[in-house]
């Protein structure tokens, strides 16, 4: 089964703007377990999970290195511009975007979106809008998690590097991951 585990990143803008990602990290169930046990070895501590901003920038290469050599399938990220109050509608848009491509183009079986507690729901209105309308079907699972799954771990990681190397400067993760694996960046217009 194709899986894509979906989180999120942004970044002030000089506009005063922010820059917000979708990033979804395509993977084979098959290779959980593995890619897993890859990711759960390089915590700091076993009750901390990986998270881009909370590294050193020597360890964010160090796990850009395994997420590299990880055997994931690529990584489709959407972004726009939005505002701070804007950043739920923009969310909802760049899923609006990114959902129908995993089913239909990626095949996808399931998405696993990272849990933003209250937000969850706004997720559930735009898979059900998208399936009303019938760019989605019912075979695809959409479900959220915590941020203790490993697997969501590879998303902030490509989501984070992508918005480090775009807007700070910070290029050596982004450049080790997206040579190695196939990720198709979509900028859409802000509205």
């Amino acid at each position: 089964m194709r899986t894509a585990h979906v989180d999120e990143a942004a970044a002030r803008l000089p506009d005063g703007r922010r820059l917000y990602v979708v990033a979804a990290v395509l993977s084979s169930s098959e290779e959980h377990a593995a890619i897993t046990t890859t990711l759960t070895a390089l915590q700091a501590s076993e009750k901390l999970p990986l998270h881009f901003r909370k590294e050193s920038q020597d360890r964010r290469v160090m796990i850009a290195q395994a997420i590299a050599e990880a055997p994931v399938l690529g990584a489709i990220m959407a972004t726009t511009a939005t505002t701070d109050s804007g950043q739920e509608k923009a969310r909802a848009r760049l899923l609006c975007e990114l959902l129908p491509r995993l089913q239909h183009v990626e095949r996808v079986d399931h998405v696993v979106l990272e849990s933003r507690a209250g937000g969850d729901r706004f997720d559930r209105r735009t898979a059900d809008r998208l399936r009303k309308t019938h760019r989605l079907t019912a075979q695809l699972r959409v479900d959220h998690a915590g941020k203790d799954l490993a697997l969501l771990w590879l998303a902030d990681f490509v989501a984070s590097s992508y918005v480090a190397a775009t807007r700070h400067g910070e290029l050596k993760p982004w450049e080790i991951i997206n040579a190695a694996h196939p990720i198709e960046v979509t900028e859409l217009d802000p509205r």
